[in-house]
């Protein structure tokens, strides 16, 4: 008896694999490329006013949106504001916001270990910087730690398409301010946030104090601190990460909190989640229940 064969398709070829990482990664890698053109380009007026809103719409999409919020659920907001969020947080280019959270949940998961998607400790810094977003072929990642957002039919859409919301961001500011306002006010704003998110990362968990032995590298830095919005305060995240406060003592300034606190003054954000009183005066031993804020928590 005949049987037929039943074609087999050619292995994926590390070519392949490098084209798809290439293809996936290009929006960010075209604005670190941009860069370049800084010698050639007018710094104006315009320009600078446009870095410092992109920074803020970026930088407040990133830690606000999604690290405290789509990560660790730290509080709650309407949906239009979820996806307001969502979009914002797209226009730093670091992909989707359900691929975000799930590498993120991950590094939670197993930080500093051999599962750890980025760490410093285990693989070095540059790998744990930047090296795993060119390692891995990461655009189909398990969706299962993220059930609580794939629920959502608008954030699963917009992790299909999270390069449009940086790439109006992009043609905004060159229609505002022309070349200065591309270059200036939108690559070199994105560039500033993309290090200064994947330092937390790297530089993150190998410099810096650690108030809490929390059984992995993660640091308090100062300067990752104030840069970072306040995810700089990274030991003190590691040990309450429900928590919407990175930045426990008086003088680790958080950004981030104070904008979630902002967002709850009126009315776009409430169950905001905080370490009692015991665990910011670095006084618990084990990781206590989240406290809301108004219910006996400790507010500055």
């Amino acid at each position: 008896m005949t049987t037929l064969a039943v074609p087999v398709s050619p292995p994926r070829t590390s070519v392949y694999r490098a084209a798809r990482i290439a293809i996936s990664l290009s929006p960010l890698i075209l604005v670190h490329l941009a860069l370049g053109a800084i010698p050639f380009v007018e710094f104006t007026i315009v320009s600078v006013l446009l870095l410092v809103a992109v920074t803020r719409v970026a930088g407040i999409g990133v830690t606000v949106g999604l690290h405290r919020y789509f990560s660790h659920r730290s509080f709650k907001t309407p949906r239009w504001v979820q996806f307001v969020l969502a979009v914002m947080g797209c226009t730093a280019l670091q992909k989707g916001p359900l691929w975000w959270v799930v590498h993120h949940r991950l590094h939670h998961k197993h930080s500093d270990t051999a599962a750890d998607p980025h760490s410093p400790v285990a693989d070095g810094f540059w790998y744990g910087h930047v090296g795993w977003l060119f390692a891995n072929d990461l655009m189909t990642p398990d969706h299962g730690t993220v059930r609580d957002l794939t629920k959502y039919p608008e954030l699963v859409w917009l992790d299909r398409l999270w390069m449009v919301p940086g790439i109006l961001l992009a043609a905004a500011c060159y229609a505002i301010d022309g070349l200065p306002g591309l270059v200036y006010g939108y690559c070199l704003a994105i560039v500033f946030v993309f290090q200064v998110t994947f330092a937390v990362n790297s530089i993150g968990h190998l410099f810096g104090p650690q108030r809490f032995e929390t059984g992995e590298g993660s640091r308090n830095n100062f300067v990752l601190g104030i840069l970072a919005m306040g995810d700089g305060w990274h030991n003190n995240h590691h040990r309450a990460p429900y928590s919407a406060r990175h930045g426990f003592a008086w003088y680790e300034f958080d950004m981030a909190y104070l904008t979630i606190r902002a967002m709850r003054l009126v009315g776009l954000a409430w169950d905001v989640k905080q370490p009692p009183a015991e665990l910011l005066q670095g006084k618990a031993t084990t990781i206590p229940e989240p406290v809301e804020v108004g219910e006996g928590a400790l507010t500055p």
